[in-house]
């Protein structure tokens, strides 16, 4: 296997990454071969775990009074859990979605916004965009000061709040003797998820005001694949939809994967210093190595072995101010761009490594001892703060989980069905948004990224959007000096949050 597949099949066991504080998912790609002697660490197996299926369907509610402050406004809200039975394939019941709402009171049937959240996975809860961002209650602290406290960024002053679980997820699970395997599956997950919207936005008294999806990482796949669901079911579809982490394919290609994670890579030299900075801010130099990556890199990739060797020799060197990685290596590698390289060769010289899902993060080389993609030093799994959300659920909410709370189930992902003949590479997501921006025109779309997210790159996002068809001009687009998952970034969250609250306050309008 050559290094650039080598990195390649690596890259698409992190493609659904980012789902919890830090976490990655594996997709059904097999494990690397050459590092079947490292060991996988505790919480991977806990992940593979069998699910523990409920008894019977079930339609509980479960109905809390809380009050807090945010954005500086203080407000008092309701809070309710809802159990939503979803049906498989067949119309058959076979699993029990479970909802976390916040809602403002009072607000019930006005035009208030709901926003409906969901991380990706496949095979990941709610908690992190639930628990470490904009839910009313936020876990600060690692390891054992982790605590909960009150959360001020949380959108609930101008949106009222539904966080789901999808199914084989948090307390989601399947019911005992229904076959639940067409839920774990691009359509009919997506299919689920938007009828327990509908469904919710109905108990709720909500089908008059605005809506909008939220997802996160794979959970911005499930957003564009839920907006095909409720157009083949004749559902409403929302009137926004925010991507955090895009996740939507349509960048594997010879020459955009390396156009677009050439800036990422840029960023991430600039953080470390391993390239002369020039008084440039990384806003400035990611600006700069896009511009490169998407004018004379591209067109030296197109060349291929057609290139002139002084023309090739000067690229190399342009690339070597951008990246920090040496101009005679990249040009003895055709100019092609490499994760593991980079990751492994940026910081070499001090015996350190990069992360994936957050390239600021280091660990020294040798003490990477984990079997990829888990030697990542930007990733954990959620794991040391699950019984945090179980006890916040059961306490707080008031909701008696039928099993242990299931932050992570890397069991529904590697047996995630993508449709036939499909992997996760080879899905395109991005037209089903274009399909419902042309039937609704006036839904808003909200596009975040990291600068340091060598998972997602920003750029690779974007590029899918515009060749749908959907230019900037269509969308609000962000970036935050931060990795995968923006809101980990207490210096960026903050800001991220105004910007998610500015963009709430104008669906429907």
């Amino acid at each position: 296997m050559s290094a650039k597949k080598t990195v390649f099949v690596r890259s698409s066991l992190l493609a659904l990454a980012g789902l919890l504080p830090s976490a990655a998912l594996l997709s059904s790609a097999p494990l690397l071969a050459q590092d079947d002697s490292l060991p996988m660490p505790p919480v991977f197996l806990k992940a593979m775990e069998p699910m523990v299926e409920r008894a019977a369907a079930s339609d509980k509610v479960v109905l809390t009074r809380h009050s807090g402050t945010f954005g500086g406004r203080k407000l008092s809200y309701d809070a309710i859990v809802t159990e939503s039975p979803v049906a498989n394939a067949k119309g058959q019941t076979a699993a029990v979605v479970v909802t976390y709402a916040y809602v403002a009171r009072g607000s019930t049937g006005a035009r208030r916004p709901v926003l409906f959240f969901f991380n990706g996975g496949p095979g990941a809860s709610s908690s992190p965009l639930h628990m470490n961002a904009f839910g009313p209650r936020r876990i600060v602290g690692k390891g054992d000061t982790a605590r909960l406290e009150n959360n001020p960024n949380s959108l609930l002053d101008v949106a009222d709040l539904v966080f789901i679980d999808p199914p084989g997820t948090g307390a989601s699970m399947p019911v005992k003797g229904a076959d639940a395997s067409s839920l774990f599956s691009v359509s009919g997950d997506a299919a689920a998820v938007a009828d327990v919207v509908q469904r919710w936005r109905q108990a709720n008294g909500r089908t008059d005001g605005p809506f909008a999806l939220v997802g996160e990482s794979y959970g911005t796949a499930r957003a564009l694949a839920m907006l095909d669901a409720e157009g083949k079911a004749k559902l409403p579809l929302p009137d926004g939809v925010a991507l955090f982490s895009l996740s939507l394919g349509d960048n594997d290609g010879p020459v955009i994967s390396d156009v677009s994670l050439l800036p990422t890579l840029a960023a991430v030299a600039w953080y470390h210093q391993a390239v002369d900075r020039k008084g440039k801010s990384v806003e400035q130099h990611f600006a700069e190595a896009r511009a490169f990556a998407e004018n004379d890199y591209a067109r030296a990739l197109i060349a291929g072995a057609s290139l002139p060797g002084g023309e090739r020799a000067k690229v190399a060197a342009r690339m070597s101010e951008l990246i920090g990685l040496p101009a005679a290596g990249l040009e003895k590698d055709g100019l092609q761009l490499d994760r593991q390289s980079f990751m492994l060769g940026l910081l070499s010289a001090k015996g350190l490594r990069t992360g994936q899902l957050d390239g600021r993060a280091t660990r020294a080389t040798a003490e990477s001892n984990m079997h990829p993609p888990f030697d990542d030093p930007s990733m954990t799994l959620g794991a040391e703060t699950g019984h945090l959300i179980a006890d916040y659920i059961g306490k707080d909410l008031g909701y008696a989980l039928p099993s242990a709370y299931r932050t992570l189930n890397l069991g529904i992902n590697f047996k995630w069905d993508w449709g036939r003949g499909e992997v996760y590479r080879t899905v395109r997501f991005a037209p089903f948004l274009s399909k419902a921006l042309a039937e609704k025109p006036g839904m808003k779309l909200m596009t975040v990224g990291g600068y340091y997210d060598i998972t997602t790159p920003v750029a690779a996002g974007q590029f899918a959007l515009d060749h749908a068809g959907i230019g900037p001009d269509r969308r609000t687009s962000k970036t935050y000096a931060a990795g995968h998952s923006v809101f980990e970034d207490e210096g960026e969250l903050a800001r991220f949050a105004a910007d998610m609250r500015d963009w709430a306050g104008k669906l429907g309008q």
